[in-house]
């Protein structure tokens, strides 16, 4: 088995383990990566990198990106709505949508670029392993990879006949079938295909219509052919496609409500209803919806020429999105937010790799263009909503204003550039010297029309139709020295830039926002890390402790209680430490775990509206948060085998906004899932029960403020995570 550390702090583990390491006990298996575009073992790799294999990813039943920051140390993650993940590392991430709007950890499925974040959010049932780079990764990974990078791996196809199949159901009524079938096609063809289904009925219930709301119906395709002409030579082409129809989020009204003028008091037919004191029962005006369609194809050709290892990416993706959601989860007269995103990008990436023959120095460089052209409309609709909010901004009775719209038709095309090289001396046996660097170009053009009715002025000042365009250039270098005093141990330290474009604010009030470019935000990190597998290799301890500084950090918030904007902090930094740990206790147990302390802040952040957040914590950036987790496994007899597995997640309080109001955050949170497995060996069937969250603990996973413009409440409106769920599956494996 190739397990990753997501594991234990220090004291405990080595109390429990201690007796046990004194006996004979088989040692942790090598886990490679490809973090350098390399394949290594994660031990020889000075970066500090998280990575769980397949068989981890079933074992923990992993089936997306929120699985993985539960077990990743300094990876948190939320949704605005279901299929835009919100992904952080370090506290550094995006959460902006806007057509020109660009995440800061990059996210690549078999070494491609995913412009945007709906585009990942994909069943994992065949992947190989996934790894999770933590920091600026600018050198080899480049494009918007200033807080880290998330590598997915799919399974290639095998020359040899294999097969999965796996059937769920579990409460809510969850169902899901998902397989994966290999096998060769011609003497130098192989291919593989992979079908999953889920469908699980809402958790949360509209108090108005009583529809169910936050549940699951996806689709996922997925095939490969993998062509090896010569034993030098292999084409990769991969498919895939990915449906959503979904209801709309379980986003909660958290708070008091509004703030009452006389001619709204309570009992009379205009006053909103207060909060649900059921996280589950939602009072929205609407209740929306979350529609989304991805689909794309990518070649992979690998030549191992005489003069190195060439290697070309070539990727086409699309996507569409098509989205509702009422922004207060109460029945007030807020605003109903409608989305529809087309999306369309292609990438190429070459590059070429090699080493000298006395192996002492290594080396890779390339070259990297991107082109993306995303369409978005986004319409603020208070028309059908009990009261129309221009009546509370005003301050008039009702019946003297009208409701309102305000539309902002988006179109950005995006064009991106790199060249780039890394290259590793052996300066000893002991000690290396890595030296990188990336050049990167970026230009954005963005077509910005605001248009509709806003008595208020708080979304639209004025009709406006706009074009605008911005070139950005950075250059990432990345400096790195590790020392291997003994086979165990390896010691290192780096520094490391990274660098995001900047944009425009598809959502601007006036004309004059709309074609006034946020900038560019820029990282650097110092980090020092130390890696290491001891007694006879049957404990592995990863430590590392890191400082980043940032430039012009792009934040995405909501202004006047109305407009969602990017603004520019001048000036941030994050901090930390993070442990990870796994221990082969016996042949039978393993222990893992991880623990992360952060610490972040705004050092200079006044925002447009002039509120000063300086000082104030960054957004997702826990302060602790750890995991633990233990897998048991016995066999019963020849012909059975048990194996029981638990993780208990653990994350101390989060905000939401900069301004750190309580409100737009979450409490400290643990969740707790376990699994057991039965193996019918004769029969190569695995029957798991598992639940997740099994404490049923209540907890918010994103959250936007609905204080509005003047104050009018302590009010905000929270995206619910999931309760208790728990479920049955069988799985066959037919090789």
């Amino acid at each position: 088995m190739i397990r990753q550390a997501t594991p234990v702090a220090g004291v405990l583990l080595a109390t429990f383990a201690c007796s046990a390491f004194a006996q004979e006990v088989r040692a942790l298996e090598e886990i490679i990566v490809t973090a350098q575009k390399r394949a290594e073992s994660l031990q020889d790799v000075p970066i500090a990198v998280s990575a769980f294999d397949a068989e981890t990813l079933r074992l923990s039943g992993i089936s997306s990106l929120d699985d993985i920051s539960q077990r990743t140390p300094g990876l948190t993650m939320g949704r605005f709505n279901a299929v835009q993940p919100q992904i952080f590392i370090r506290g550094i991430g995006s959460t902006d949508q806007s057509a020109s709007g660009d995440q800061s950890v990059g996210i690549f499925i078999d070494g491609v670029y995913m412009g945007r974040t709906g585009f990942v959010d994909l069943d994992f049932f065949d992947l190989e392993r996934v790894e999770v780079l933590r920091g600026p990764q600018g050198t080899l990974y480049g494009k918007n990879v200033v807080g880290g990078a998330i590598n997915l791996v799919t399974e290639r196809p095998s020359d040899t006949f294999d097969a999965r199949l796996e059937a769920t159901v579990g409460n809510l009524d969850r169902r899901s079938l998902r397989g994966v079938v290999h096998g060769p096609l011609a003497d130098t063809l192989a291919g593989k295909l992979t079908v999953s289904w889920t469908e699980r009925d809402g958790y949360a219930r509209s108090a108005t219509t009583g529809r169910k709301l936050s549940d699951e119906d996806n689709l996922t395709l997925r095939g490969s052919l993998l062509f090896t002409p010569a034993d030098d030579l292999d084409v990769l082409v991969t498919a895939d496609y990915a449906r959503d129809r979904l209801a709309g989020n379980n986003r909660h009204c958290l708070g008091e409500q509004f703030i009452f003028f006389p001619w709204f008091a309570p009992g009379s037919p205009f006053a909103p209803s207060p909060c649900s004191p059921d996280p589950f029962t939602n009072e929205k005006t609407v209740d929306g919806f979350q529609n989304r369609d991805v689909g794309g194809m990518s070649a992979t050709v690998t030549w191992d020429a005489p003069f190195g290892e060439l290697t070309s990416i070539t990727a086409w993706r699309k996507g569409d999105y098509d989205i509702q959601e009422d922004f207060s989860g109460s029945d007030a007269p807020l605003v109903v937010r409608n989305a529809i995103d087309e999306i369309e990008q292609f990438s190429q990436e070459f590059r070429i790799a090699d080493q000298t023959a006395d192996g002492r120095f290594n080396w890779l460089a390339g070259v990297y263009g991107y082109w993306a052209d995303i369409e978005r409309v986004e319409n603020n609709d208070f028309s059908g909503n009990d009261v129309p909010i221009a009546l509370l901004l005003l301050q008039v009775p009702p019946g003297t204003v009208p409701s309102f719209n305000t539309f902002y038709f988006q179109e950005n095309e995006t064009t991106s550039y790199a060249i780039f090289g890394q290259g590793t001396w052996a300066l000893s046996d002991e000690v290396n010297l890595t030296v990188g660097a990336r050049y990167t170009y970026e230009k954005k053009k963005a077509d910005i029309r605001g248009a509709g009715f806003d008595p208020t002025e708080s979304f639209l000042v004025a009709p406006y139709d706009i074009s605008a365009s911005k070139s950005w250039n950075a250059f990432t270098p990345k400096v790195t020295l590790d020392w291997r005093p003994v086979e165990e141990l390896m010691l290192y330290f780096s520094v490391a830039d990274g660098f995001k474009s900047g944009g425009f604010n598809g959502t601007a009030p006036d004309s004059v926002a709309a074609q006034t470019p946020f900038d560019q935000e820029e990282a650097r990190q110092f980090e020092i890390g130390l890696k290491s597998e001891l007694l006879d290799r049957r404990l592995r301890a990863n430590l590392t402790a890191f400082h980043i500084d940032y430039d012009d950090l792009q934040v995405f918030q909501l202004v006047d209680g109305a407009r969602l904007i990017v603004d520019n902090a001048a000036d941030a930094r994050s901090r930390g430490m993070e442990l990870e740990v796994l221990a082969q206790v016996t042949d039978a147990l393993t222990l893992s775990g991880h623990y992360a302390y952060l610490d972040t802040k705004y050092k200079d952040f006044i925002n447009e509206a002039g509120e000063d957040f300086s000082g104030n914590r960054l957004t997702r950036a826990p302060k602790h948060s750890y995991n633990l987790g233990a897998t048991y496994r016995t066999d019963i007899d020849r012909r059975f085998g048990l194996t029981l597995h638990a993780e208990y997640s653990y994350r101390s309080r989060v905000f939401y906004d900069p301004d750190n109001f309580p409100l737009v955050g979450d409490g400290g949170r643990g969740l707790l899932d376990a699994r057991a497995v039965l193996s019918l060996r004769d029969h190569n069937v695995d029957i798991s029960l598992w639940g997740r969250n099994l404490t049923d603990k209540v907890h918010v996973t994103q959250a936007i403020d609905g204080r509005g413009p003047f104050n009018l409440s302590q009010n905000a409106a929270g995206v619910i995570g999931e309760p208790r769920m728990y479920g049955l599956t069988v799985t066959w494996h037919g090789n």
